[in-house]
């Protein structure tokens, strides 16, 4: 019988392992004709994706939405332009996401997460994602964007509530592009009475105000749009995996006493939860010219999804890929990407997930998740646990 796989799927949108794992086995080049599109399950398949900047294209954006759906791609944020446009975008924020300079943020990131875990490991009980997780990643992103603190919840919120998706959901809601609309119309507002006052300018928006690419000024929209960029995949992803990590770490008591011993493997902890329960399930590309993948034939113009979820389970690159295990150091991966799109915050993420978990770690001698209260997001790229309720024991 064959794969029945749609992304819209119930199923797909909330955990879509067991599919893929049958995607993987059976069919891993798989063609969806209601879309005219193409997932690719396996790892090797993606990886060659990533790598072929001449045969598969951003410009029809890199969500579902935008290439199985028709909605509209802006193309004004580097994740959204091929090559050369996206290397000399890119460029202009590069600096700030570099090893070194995320090695520099890392004092800064562990003193947010100090100062929110605190008070919640006092009182016994909180919400690991919400209360924490999302709130350090949430600050940090803010700040290294140049968002007002006194404006980060509001925000957070809101973009929160642009990518909700209710059960049946296919596509973007009236609701959800409300609350993007109100993201970009608050950004385009900031945007504008920086470049007024340059003075009021702070973190990267006071470098995208400066910066020209071949000898042009970005515009308004072009700013917003790079901060909305770097808000959604700075407070919108690491907290999803840190959230696994707690809760993968409570399903493995062996895992769990390893890291409570030693807090200082939290980096690689958090390197599995992502591998094991990507947050970022997939994201798309479009066929720019034809050629070949998997031995099947793709076509100029199809769309084609790289399923990141399925590709870090593989278990022809993976041994025990079923299993979480945070003494795995594999050759290659797919956490962050690959090729000219890997994702330019990598280092930054690691050392805000080996802040949340490792804090967390320090802090406590144990920790238990109450299973009644644990939800999933629902999406059709962006999955993973956004509540995680626990009771702690302080050291």
């Amino acid at each position: 019988m064959a794969v029945d796989y749609d992304p819209y799927s119930e199923a797909a949108m909330l955990e879509p392992q067991a599919l893929y794992a049958r995607l993987r086995a059976e069919d891993p080049v798989h063609y969806l004709p209601e879309y005219d599109a193409w997932a690719l399950a396996c790892f090797d398949d993606v990886w060659q994706a990533c790598s072929d900047t001449d045969s598969f294209s951003v410009r029809r954006g890199q969500t579902p939405n935008q290439v199985l759906l028709g909605e509209p791609a802006m193309n004004l944020t580097f994740p959204e332009l091929d090559p050369p446009e996206h290397r000399l975008r890119r460029r202009v924020l590069s600096h700030a996401y570099t090893r070194e300079a995320a090695q520099r943020d890392a004092p800064t990131i562990r003193a947010m997460a100090r100062e929110v875990l605190g008070p919640l490991v006092e009182r016994g009980t909180f919400d690991a994602f919400d209360e924490y997780a999302s709130t350090v990643s949430a600050r940090f992103a803010a700040q290294k964007a140049g968002i007002p603190a006194a404006d980060v919840d509001t925000v957070r919120r809101l973009l929160h509530a642009a990518i909700a998706r209710e059960p049946g959901q296919k596509g973007t809601s009236a609701a959800n592009t409300a609350a993007m609309g109100q993201v970009f119309g608050y950004l385009h507002e900031l945007v504008a009475d920086c470049r007024t006052d340059r003075a009021r300018a702070t973190g990267l928006l006071a470098d995208l105000l400066g910066a020209e690419v071949d000898g042009a000024p970005l515009d308004d929209a072009q700013i917003a749009a790079e901060l909305h960029t770097l808000l959604v995949t700075g407070s919108e992803t690491t907290e999803l995996a840190t959230a696994a990590a707690v809760y993968q770490l409570d399903r493995n008591p062996d895992q769990k006493a390893k890291a409570l011993a030693e807090p200082e493997r939290a980096a690689w902890v958090f390197a599995e939860a992502v591998r094991y329960d990507h947050p970022t399930d997939m994201l798309c590309r479009v066929v720019a010219r034809d050629t070949e993948v998997g031995g099947r034939s793709l076509r100029r113009g199809q769309g084609v999804l790289l399923l990141w979820g399925s590709a870090n389970r593989d278990e022809r690159e993976f041994q025990r890929a079923a299993d979480f295990d945070i003494d795995r150091r594999p050759a290659r991966s797919l956490l962050f990407g690959h090729g000219q799109h890997k994702c330019i915050g990598e280092h930054v993420a690691i050392q805000m997930g080996a802040a949340l978990v490792g804090e967390l770690l320090t802090a406590v001698r144990d920790f238990s998740v109450d299973p009644d209260g644990v939800r999933r997001r629902r999406g059709e790229f962006l999955k993973g646990f956004d509540a995680m309720p626990v009771s702690v024991e302080p050291r």
